[in-house]
């Protein structure tokens, strides 16, 4: 926890640097901050290494807030009384600020275990004096179980278990992004200031609030001249970055190096020995190292560090020293490209002296885009003015791309050139941060850019071009929007791994020595000889004990699954389980046609058991005595899709969900209520439309065929079956049918939905596409993840509802994702039954969820379909609670032989209607016969029918169907 001291030091060092005015300010008499009712003013004591008086500053402590103060451990660590608020708590204070100035706010805080990251807001005086007080996140911290790694069954380095770190710590009001140098600041004027704060997630222990005036990091040399401790003699302490003491996002991971120069190093095992990399990337994620000195004195740091991710771009980190940047330079550490590791002493040949008291102290090392963010916003306003200039020419044009039409834009947008020109100059304009980070001019970032550049002034030349050039302007690969638009995450990912941080002594030189060439030469032909041995991850085959389960995940989800079984699965019921990586999905029927299947496999597509089973390949799950009592914690119609008569032939294992998304800032302005149903929907369409908006369809994502996914629900929700009864014919010719299909057709060309939508996600994020229907697995991840501009902006809403003639209401959609399957061919069933009774019990479906993301981060969110399990998913209870209420309509399409045919037909049908013009009824005509005509020759293949008469019976499953199953146990 940052000490009052600390803060006080930093003040000094910087007013050190006025010289003369600040010495005349010095002799004056200092100004007195008041507080009214809530808070008392304070002055720090005074570093005795400073000169000069310290600026006022203003402690708000909690006992002073007039809430009752928390009495249990946490708070008992924290020096003073602290409180405990919950998500929706209040507090208010306020200030008499004697004189205009800028103002920064940090808190004294711990977010307890067990609650989902804290965020708040913070007003002064009714208002958000910035934007981003809108939204104030806090940290939370994690740290290792253990402080060794353990090894898998292959003698491999596996990741240690994360866990909840509850510490206090001093955290200043920051922007979301962590982009920006310096804490928010405040401007203040003189007098009477209220400040009203509210917890809008999680749960948090406040102590102290300080309000403190802004004040610029001192440079080095202003730094070092204020130091009166001694340099260092003799010290050398190095620390593995992989295991740091703490840190404050999971996805800051260890990662495996098969560097010789590298500690530790093992030829034959994988171990994890550097830190980053790939996983280190969003800015403001930070790794805690707690360290010792002998005494008090000033030291040099030199991190062994790597950026080989992309070529001839600079990274940068933000090095903390006891919770301060001790100056300016430390803000922003450069890492330039390199092809192997390097030695990286902050300062370079001349290290940076930087003061360690004896004892205890804690660096630490933090992602920082800020050199980049001159060029990151402005690349985000221009693409916001792209996309609105394309919006007016689209809607000028009719969207025409005839090359032989002439069009003389200028007449309906006069300004068409200038604001060309103008996205072109800011972008000019700030080039300069790029090339001044990399003077070469020569990295893929900046020769991006240029060409972005380049196309707009293209444009800019004739403006009457730009329908026909619509490619190069807002649409397709080389588009300006599209350079700018994939240039924009590289900026803002800033990639690095490190091997070992060495805190020594100055005249102490760390270098690592590269390896002799005969001993890189002998590990070369070592791990050569090697490489011919079989991944034994992926290695097919199992002991005659061991029950052999493929994952059709990576080595992450792999190596957690081996864990958890190991440790609490085999223990219970005696069942070995070797897992290994699938080799390839497709292969499956192949595979058991070999006689090489395993006996059960995970995250399989949902489309995959249904081929598997009708070829016999798997075995009857509902066999088993428990089977129906066993899947109460399902969606019944999530079963749907996998059974064949009474049988079923898998389970569902994770689960996807559709949901309108919707920008309730954007609403809002537009005086727009979130619409419920699909008619609603409709009349919100023009107002949008007027605007250069839309709404999403989900058969806008993507392009090709239209699967069942997407087609489906239009057809459940007008009440219309996919099948005749019987099953042996297409359910398309009913009216209900036609009827799902007409709104699907006119959603597009009658009412204007866009019939591509590139990606959702951005189009949301930038307010093009304020409001749309797509799932959680893609979008809900990205937005949690990706885009922190938008946090507490955005919500979720059910699917829209389709309001049928007497009334009735339906919102059925899609949702299952992959499910797990046992192989009729195993000779272990009541084994395998155990275990996938065990892996997808509710019990171990949340411990799953909850290590996967605590290890990998929130990228890695793992929505079970075991809906017990899900209720329990660390994520705000309001959209568990519309995910749940959705998926209470859940329905998968029923599978029968031929079905991909129809599911093949309805995309064909859309397409004509749509890009075609032909009539509904005509175009579903066409396709009846051609989907009859399948199915009729798959009910021939798989002895339904012979000779064209049937001589077996299919049973048609329902809702109601599985529902049955589950009411009817005892």
């Amino acid at each position: 926890m940052r000490s009052k001291r600390n803060r006080v030091r930093d003040m000094a060092l910087w007013a050190a640097i006025l010289l003369t005015a600040l010495l005349a300010a010095a002799c004056a008499p200092q100004p007195t901050l008041e507080l009214r009712a809530a808070a008392s003013a304070q002055r720090p004591p005074q570093d005795p290494t400073a000169s000069l008086p310290d600026q006022p500053s203003i402690e708000i402590s909690a006992d002073s807030l007039g809430l009752p103060l928390a009495q249990d451990e946490t708070a008992h660590q924290y020096a003073g009384g602290s409180i405990l608020l919950q998500r929706g708590d209040s507090l208010h204070f306020e200030v008499e600020i004697p004189a205009d100035g800028e103002f920064t706010l940090a808190f004294d805080l711990a977010a307890p275990a067990g609650s989902s990251p804290p965020e708040g807001q913070m007003r002064v005086d009714g208002e958000f004096p910035v934007r981003d007080f809108q939204r104030l996140l806090f940290p939370i911290f994690f740290r290792s179980a253990d402080s060794t790694f353990t090894q898998d069954r292959y003698g491999n380095d596996a990741l240690i278990r994360q866990v909840r770190d509850v510490r206090w710590s001093n955290a200043a009001a920051r922007d979301v992004n962590f982009s920006q140098p310096y804490p928010l600041r405040l401007n203040l004027s003189a007098g009477l200031h209220r400040f009203d704060f509210t917890l809008t997630e999680g749960a948090l222990y406040l102590g102290t609030i300080t309000l403190q005036p802004f004040v610029p990091y001192p440079d080095y040399a202003h730094y070092l001249a204020s130091q009166t401790g001694q340099e260092s003699s003799g010290f050398l302490l190095a620390l593995e970055a992989e295991l740091p003491s703490y840190k404050n996002n999971t996805s800051v991971r260890p990662a495996g190096s098969r560097s010789l120069t590298v500690t530790p190093y093992d030829t034959y095992r994988l171990l994890l020995n550097t830190l980053g990399g790939d996983s280190w990337i969003k800015s403001g994620s930070a790794a805690y190292y707690e360290f010792e000195v002998p005494q008090d004195g000033l030291y040099a740091i030199t991190l062994r560090a790597l950026q080989n991710t992309r070529s001839g771009f600079t990274v940068f980190r933000r090095i903390t020293v006891n919770g301060e940047v001790p100056f300016a330079e430390f803000n922003a550490i450069p890492f330039a490209y390199s092809a192997d590791w390097v030695d990286a002493a902050l300062g370079g040949e001349t290290p940076y002296r930087v003061f360690l008291h004896q004892g205890v102290n804690i660096l630490g090392v933090e992602a920082t885009n800020a050199p980049y963010l001159p060029a990151i916003e402005t690349i985000q306003a221009a693409l916001l003015d792209i996309n609105a200039l394309a919006l007016e020419i689209r809607r000028l044009t009719g969207n025409q791309r005839d090359p032989f039409k002439e069009w003389v834009i200028s007449d309906y947008i006069p300004d068409v050139q200038e604001r060309l020109n103008g996205i072109a100059q800011r972008l000019i304009d700030d080039q300069a941060t790029l090339t001044a980070i990399d003077p070469s001019g020569a990295s893929p970032e900046v020769l991006t850019y240029q060409m972005a550049i380049d196309n707009l002034l293209f444009l800019a030349s004739d403006p009457d071009k730009i329908p026909v050039y619509m490619s190069r302007f807002s649409e397709g690969a080389g588009s300006a929007a599209q350079q700018l638009g994939s240039l924009l995450p590289l900026l803002q990912n800033q990639p690095l791994a490190l091997d070992r941080i060495a805190i020594h002594s100055p005249e102490v030189v760390p270098i690592t020595s590269g390896a002799p060439f005969l001993t890189a030469l002998s590990e070369d032909l070592k791990r050569f000889a090697q490489s011919f041995q079989p991944d034994p991850y992926r290695t097919i085959g199992a002991s005659d004990d061991e029950l052999e389960v493929w994952v059709n995940r990576s080595r992450q989800y792999v190596n957690l699954l081996q864990q958890m079984a190991d440790a609490t699965f085999t223990p219970q019921t005696g069942i070995r389980v070797k897992f290994s990586i699938m080799p390839d999905e497709a292969k499956l029927i192949l595979a058991n046609a070999a006689d090489i299947q395993p006996d059960v496999a995970l995250g399989v597509s949902t489309d995959r058991p249904y081929e598997l089973a009708i070829r016999n390949a798997l075995y009857d799950l509902r066999a088993f005595d428990d089977f129906d009592s066993f899947i109460h914690v399902f969606a019944p119609g999530a079963l749907l899709g996998y059974i064949i008569n009474d049988s079923v032939y898998a389970l569902p294992e994770t689960q996807d969900c559709w949901l309108t998304f919707y920008r309730a800032d954007i609403l809002d302005a537009l005086g727009m209520s979130v619409p419920s149903t699909w008619g609603e929907v409709i009349e919100i369409l023009p107002e949008l439309q007027r605007s250069g908006m839309n709404f999403n369809a989900p058969l806008s994502v993507g392009a090709g065929q239209r699967n069942y996914i997407f087609t489906a629900p239009y057809l459940f929700n007008y009440g219309a079956p996919l099948y005749s009864e019987g099953g042996f014919a297409t359910g398309l010719q009913s009216e209900e049918a036609i009827a799902g299909v007409r709104f699907m057709a006119e959603s597009f060309t009658l009412y204007g939905m866009p019939l591509t939508t590139a990606s959702f996600f951005q189009d949301f994020r930038y307010g093009t596409l304020p409001i749309g229907v797509s799932n959680i697995i893609d979008t809900y991840v990205k937005l949690v993840t990706a885009a922190p501009e938008v946090g507490g902006l955005w919500n979720i809403a059910p699917f829209p509802a389709t309001v049928l003639a007497d009334g009735t209401e339906n919102r059925y959609a899609t949702g299952s994702a992959q499910t797990s399957i046992m192989f009729a061919n195993t000779d272990q069933p009541e084994e395998g039954w155990e275990f996938l009774k065990w892996w997808l019990s509710t019990e171990t479906q949340a411990a799953f969820q909850e290590q996967i993301v605590l290890n990998y981060g929130l990228e890695y969110l793992w929505f079970s379909a075991n809906l017990e399990a899900f209720s329990r998913l660390d994520i705000p209870d309001e959209h568990k609670a519309v995910i749940l209420d959705q998926w209470a309509w859940l329905q998968e399409p029923v599978r029968l032989p031929g079905s991909y045919m129809q599911e093949r037909e309805l995309s064909n049908v859309w397409n004509r209607i749509v890009f075609d013009g032909v009539n509904p009824r005509v175009a579903i005509d066409r396709s009846v016969i051609t989907i009859n005509r399948e199915i009729a020759r798959k009910m021939e293949e798989f002895g339904f029918l012979v000779d064209g008469q049937q001589v077996r019976d299919l049973t048609i499953p329902t809702i109601a169907t599985v529902q049955g199953w589950i009411d009817n146990v005892d």
